[in-house]
């Protein structure tokens, strides 16, 4: 039947993982991944933490997908918004990876200079910063992915913050 969108899958449920979480933690650190900070614009002031659960979705339009943990401050700040940046931390500010983790909300911006980009905070020193508008956010296990398009590009010739084995390292490029 031509031009039928077929029905939705009923989700799938996940079993129970036979896997114990630290033994997964400590395989999949062996993936190496790029250290981000995920902002979002809000009335009381800009929202952020660190992320590495960030990947490219598509060339067109240009477009990231982010796993945020649900219920956390920055996925509601996103889903207020309507826009985010991607911040990858250049390897000098590697710190601001521990600090967008663990310090309280409130101070995670305290003495880091960001702008308001497009309706996002971004990061100055960044390697490479996207702003992007929000498309669908999909709510998954513990956490949401959320789509979003790609409006505003920034990029420093810095070397990036990686995370590998549980430690950050300099990619040389």
């Amino acid at each position: 039947m031509a031009g039928r969108i077929p029905a939705t899958p009923e989700p799938v449920r996940p079993r129970s993982a036979s896997v114990l979480s630290g033994d997964y933690r400590d395989a999949i650190s062996l993936l190496p991944t790029g250290v981000s900070v995920v902002t979002a614009a809000q009335p009381e002031g800009p929202a952020g933490c660190t992320a590495n659960a960030v990947m490219s979705l598509s060339l067109d339009p240009p477009s990231l997908l982010v796993s945020l943990a649900t219920g956390s401050r920055t996925l509601h700040a996103v889903q207020e918004a309507g826009a985010f940046a991607v911040n990858v931390l250049a390897w000098p500010d590697r710190h601001l990876a521990q600090r967008f983790a663990t310090v309280s909300p409130q101070e995670r911006f305290h003495d880091v200079p960001w702008s308001l980009t497009r309706g996002a905070p971004v990061l100055t020193g960044a390697t490479l910063s996207a702003v992007c508008n929000v498309n669908e956010a999909v709510p998954l296990l513990d956490h949401t992915v959320v789509a979003g398009t790609v409006v505003w590009l920034h990029t420093e010739d810095t070397e990036p913050t990686v995370l590998y084995r549980h430690q950050q390292h300099a990619l040389h490029p």
